[in-house]
C-alpha cells in the first residue's frame, strides 16, 4: 500500500434559515485526501494549510443537496402511513419529519429509504408530504480547521467519505422554523406525570454526557461568561459546566435536590424550586447576564411558560443557552422529546425561543468527537455524545 497524507480536520456546515442563524460541527479523523471527497476547491487548499488555519467556501441554494423541486411536495393517501413502521407507533403530524420508509409504497422507495420527508398537512383521506431535502432551500457555507496533518497509509477499499454529504445528511436542515413547525398542546405529557419532587427526592449525581462533551459544553459557555457577570444557572445540579474560578461571576442555581446543590461549588446562592409546578422566578426584572439550562429543556412540561419569565429576569441584550444531548431520565423527558429526530429537537426549543419573544436566535450542534480511552462511557461508544444548543437573546 501507498502512503497517503492525512489529516484531522473539524468541519462546520453554516446557514440561516428564516428565524435562525445555524453552525453543524462535525469532528473529522483521518482524512485520506487521496480517498475521501471534499467540495470545491476545500481539498487543495487544506492540503496546503497549517494546523489551526481555517477555510471557507460558499455554495448557492441546491449546490450540495438535491435542488428543490415542487414535485417533491405530492398528496397521498393517509393510509400509505405505516404507522407500525419498524414496529413503532408512529402518528402523522403537520410540521414532523420521518423516514420515507413510512410511505415507501407511495413514493416508490424502498422501505428501508431513511432520508426525511416532511408532513405538510393530514387529514382522514388525503396526506400532504414533502420529499424535498431540508436544506433544499437555503445556500449553505463549509469550513473546515484543519487541527492535524499526518502521513498513513492510504486507505484501500471501502467507500471513500464526501464531507459534504457527512455534513448535510442525518438531520440538519429540520431545525429550522420558517412556519411549518408542529403545533404543541401544554403542558405536554411525559411518562410519569407525578410530583417530580418525589422523583429528585434522592440525589443522582449522575453524568448526561461524557467527559469530552462536557468539555466542548465548558468551551461554549465560556465564549459567553465575562467577568462580574451574574449568572442564572436554572434545573442545575452537582456541576454547572462553566470552567472559571470561584468569584469572578456571580452564580445562583435552581434545582430540585438540596444534597446535589450543595454539592455544587461554584454556586453563590441555591434555590430549590420545581419549574413545572411553579415557574415564576424569585427574582427582579433585568436581574441577570445569562441564563443556562444544561441538559434539561426536555423536562419542562410547559417551556414557554419558564422562557417567558428567563426573559423577563434576564437583562437587555442578555444570553439564554439551552444546551442537550441524547440521554435523559426516560419517564421524566415529555414524550414528545424522546419521539423526536434530534435536529427536531433544536427546532422545537427554538420555537419557544420565537414563542416567548427572543431575539438573535441561532441553534449549533457539535458531533463525532472521540471519547478518550479511560473515559467511563467508553465501551458503550468510542464516539463522544452530541451536542446541540439553541440560543437566544432578551431584545
Amino acid at each position: 500500500m501507498n502512503q497517503a497524507q492525512q489529516a484531522t480536520i473539524e468541519c462546520s456546515l453554516i446557514w440561516t434559515s428564516g428565524r435562525a442563524a445555524h453552525t453543524d460541527r462535525l469532528f473529522v479523523p483521518a482524512i485520506d485526501f487521496r480517498r475521501d471527497l471534499f467540495p470545491g476547491t476545500m481539498q487543495q487548499r487544506l492540503q496546503q494549510m497549517q494546523p489551526g488555519e481555517r477555510v471557507e467556501e460558499a455554495f448557492p441554494a441546491g449546490a450540495l443537496v438535491e435542488p428543490c423541486e415542487r414535485s417533491a411536495v405530492r398528496q397521498i393517501p393517509s393510509g400509505a402511513f405505516n404507522s407500525r413502521y419498524n414496529s413503532l407507533d408512529l402518528t402523522p403530524r403537520k410540521g414532523r419529519f420521518y423516514p420515507r420508509g413510512v410511505i415507501a409504497g407511495a413514493i416508490g422507495c424502498l422501505p428501508g429509504d431513511l432520508r426525511p420527508f416532511r408532513v405538510v398537512e393530514f387529514g382522514d383521506e388525503k396526506l400532504r408530504v414533502d420529499l424535498n431535502h431540508p436544506l433544499s432551500h437555503y445556500p449553505l457555507t463549509i469550513g473546515a480547521t484543519l487541527l492535524a496533518h499526518f502521513t498513513g497509509r492510504e486507505q484501500n477499499g471501502g467507500k471513500p467519505r464526501d464531507i459534504a454529504e457527512m455534513l448535510t445528511g442525518k438531520g440538519p436542515g429540520m431545525q429550522a422554523r420558517n412556519g411549518e413547525g408542529p403545533a404543541y398542546q401544554f403542558p405536554l405529557a411525559r411518562a410519569d406525570d407525578s410530583e417530580d419532587s418525589l422523583f429528585y427526592a434522592m440525589p443522582r449525581m449522575v453524568d448526561h454526557i461524557d467527559r469530552k462533551a462536557a468539555g466542548i459544553l465548558k468551551s461554549i459557555h465560556a465564549r459567553h461568561v465575562k467577568t462580574g457577570s451574574r449568572v442564572l444557572d436554572l434545573m442545575t445540579s452537582w456541576t454547572s459546566h462553566l470552567d472559571i474560578a470561584s468569584g469572578e461571576v456571580a452564580i445562583t442555581g435552581i434545582g430540585m435536590n438540596r444534597e446535589e446543590l450543595d454539592a455544587n461549588p461554584l454556586l453563590n446562592e441555591r434555590l430549590l424550586q420545581d419549574l413545572n409546578k411553579t415557574p415564576l422566578l424569585p427574582f427582579d426584572d433585568d436581574s441577570f447576564d445569562l441564563v443556562l439550562c444544561s441538559l434539561s429543556v426536555e423536562y419542562l412540561a410547559a417551556p414557554r411558560d419558564v422562557f417567558a419569565e428567563v426573559r423577563r429576569v434576564l437583562k437587555p441584550r442578555g444570553l439564554f443557552i439551552n444546551s442537550f444531548s441524547e440521554r435523559w431520565f426516560p419517564t421524566k423527558a415529555v414524550t414528545l422529546w424522546t419521539e423526536m429526530h434530534p435536529f427536531e429537537r433544536i427546532g422545537m426549543v427554538l420555537d419557544h425561543y420565537i414563542a416567548t419573544g427572543f431575539g438573535d436566535l441561532r441553534t449549533e450542534s457539535v458531533r463525532g468527537h472521540l471519547r478518550p480511552d479511560d473515559d467511563k462511557y467508553r465501551g458503550m461508544s468510542p464516539i463522544s455524545d452530541p451536542l446541540y444548543m439553541v440560543t437566544g437573546r432578551k431584545p
